[in-house]
């Protein structure tokens, strides 16, 4: 007992920095642009002979970032070998490869039989409309979920896999030339092939996200017929970085090609996280955001889950919500009740918004069904909301996302967030202070389809509230004339004042910067003619 007591001892920093994976050989190197890994690594023999060898894995993590997976045989030099790489002006970023952290925690009850979480953010409604599946063009919407394994023949799953057309399944050829041979069924990250481990964590996510619907069976989906591109193997940060540039570039040949090749994702899922870890101090975790950023041109949105710990993420740190992106969208946990689940995170600047994650039926192992909660199955109902945005009966919305991708793409994340309900429990703890209600989205883009928003005209609610830099208006109008938007102070003297157009295609909310305002009430004011409606908010 001793014994072990000093090797738990032992190991303790290296587990506390979260960096250092002492038991895995594999390093990840970013080069500069340019260097041919293979032939700078060869010149460094000399110099690390004692290592045992050094190996590179069969294909480059990223072609577009240079970045190359490596294994050094004695597992005991893989520090020294990172050291020596850090002194050679050729590598930008080089450390252990660090494994991922899947965010799901499943209580005991099974006696749980409804799906609450449905009709809480109003899919019925949004059923009425939509049930996913095609654009107005006929384009077929793709939801990617990265996970280490799921069963994708259970019965409520088998039919909504996508499946890679430019392939000729097993028979050994790379008919797309997209480096991976027979990836039909999309890829496992570490075989390179599309044969996928069976596990329960990815077959509880994608059944929330579009299990077959209508069809006697099993759990309702939020998309009844949209396709699920899977990514298997995803245990550490090079394997993330890899499905997503292979996500990346599926979109990117759909875009160049009009539909022609490729997939049209729009969205992935990403229900793991690296706990307390910064970006910045993660290997590889700036390359990891660059990723959200580089997806977004080509009109993908990211949806991660926050940790399963009742802190702030913007204090004690987390990747990848912590990132800096217009195209990623941090997700937390609610509940029956509509409060924050406890022991699910917050933050005010890095987790967006909140969705069910608590007691969620979802499909399981041998098509069962089972319940579990955490904010792995709060992200996916975010991810599956996506999906059903683009399959909405709207042409304008289906030219744009392939002929203006980056910015439909930013339009429809700044929709789905101002489509909330407000919750006190998410008010100045998320970027939107509240939890999504599907309803809304698709009612707000009614404005983007040549439709007005409402038959009147309202403020639905503004936040962050109360605020301290920038003042986020979520309103609706019956037309598309001009209005004046005016902001007061408590004696009624007018501090902020201009005119707007709504806009089919523009980034709702309205948006201020209140950061010269003195803290106290204040209240927005928009009017056209006789009408105007006002809403009351705080500066701090």
């Amino acid at each position: 007992m001793a014994k072990l007591l000093l090797l738990v001892l032992s190991l303790l920093p290296l587990l506390l920095q979260g960096q250092t994976d002492n038991l895995s050989p594999y390093i990840v190197v970013r080069f500069q642009e340019g260097v041919n890994a293979k032939d700078f690594i060869n010149r460094l023999q000399p110099a690390t002979r004692s290592y045992g060898g050094i190996n590179f894995i069969d294909r480059p993590v990223s072609k577009i970032f240079n970045i190359h997976k490596l294994r050094v045989d004695d597992g005991r030099k893989g520090e020294e070998f990172i050291q020596l790489l850090k002194k050679q002006k050729q590598v930008l970023t080089v450390g252990y490869d660090t494994p991922v952290s899947y965010r799901d925690k499943t209580p005991n009850d099974k006696e749980y039989k409804e799906q609450w979480n449905l009709t809480q953010i109003s899919l019925p409604e949004v059923w009425e409309e939509t049930t996913g599946g095609e654009t107005a063009n006929g384009d077929q919407v793709v939801i990617a979920v990265l996970e280490m394994g799921a069963d994708l023949e259970h019965e409520d799953l088998v039919k909504n896999i996508w499946k890679n057309t430019a392939e000729i399944p097993n028979n050994g050829i790379d008919e797309d030339n997209n480096g991976y041979i027979d990836d039909y069924f999309g890829l496992n990250i570490e075989s390179g092939t599309d044969e996928h481990p069976v596990q329960l964590h990815g077959t509880q996510v994608m059944s929330i996200i579009g299990a077959s619907t209508d069809n006697s069976i099993g759990v309702a989906g939020i998309n009844w017929d949209t396709k699920m591109l899977f990514l298997s193997n995803i245990r550490r940060t090079s394997e993330a970085i890899e499905a997503y540039e292979y996500i990346y570039n599926l979109r990117k040949k759909y875009n160049e090609t009009k539909g022609a090749e490729g997939a049209f994702v729009v969205a992935n899922n990403n229900s793991f996280g690296w706990d307390r870890t910064r970006p910045e101090d993660l290997t590889l975790g700036i390359e990891l955001c660059e990723m959200y950023n580089l997806m977004g041109t080509v009109g993908i949105l990211s949806v991660g889950a926050g940790p399963n710990q009742d802190v702030s993420v913007d204090v004690v740190g987390d990747t990848p919500t912590n990132c800096d992106s217009r195209f990623f969208i941090g997700v937390t946990s609610t509940d029956e009740q509509d409060k924050k689940t406890d022991d699910a995170s917050f933050g005010a600047a890095s987790i967006d918004i909140g969705a069910p994650g608590e007691r969620i039926i979802v499909a399981a192992l041998n098509n069962d069904y089972s319940v579990s909660s955490g904010t792995s199955f709060a992200a996916p109902h975010i991810a599956g909301i996506i999906g059903l945005m683009y399959s909405i009966p709207c042409k304008q919305l289906a030219d744009d996302a392939l002929n203006n991708s980056r910015n439909t793409a930013r339009f429809v994340k700044d929709v789905l967030l101002a489509g909330t309900d407000a919750i006190s429990s998410l008010q100045s703890r998320t970027v939107s202070g509240g939890r999504v209600n599907a309803l809304k989205v698709i009612n707000s883009l009614q404005a983007y389809c040549g439709r007005p928003s409402g038959e009147r005209l309202a403020i639905l609610n503004v936040f962050p509230n109360p605020v301290d830099k920038e003042l986020n208006i979520n309103y609706e109008t019956s037309d598309f004339e001009e209005y004046q938007l005016s902001i007061s102070n408590i004696v009624g003297q007018v501090v902020i004042e201009r005119f707007f157009t709504p806009q089919r295609f523009s980034t709702a909310p309205i948006t201020e910067n209140v950061t010269g305002l003195a803290p106290g009430v204040y209240f927005a004011t928009i009017r056209r003619g006789g009408d105007s409606v006002t809403e009351r908010f705080l500066v701090r």
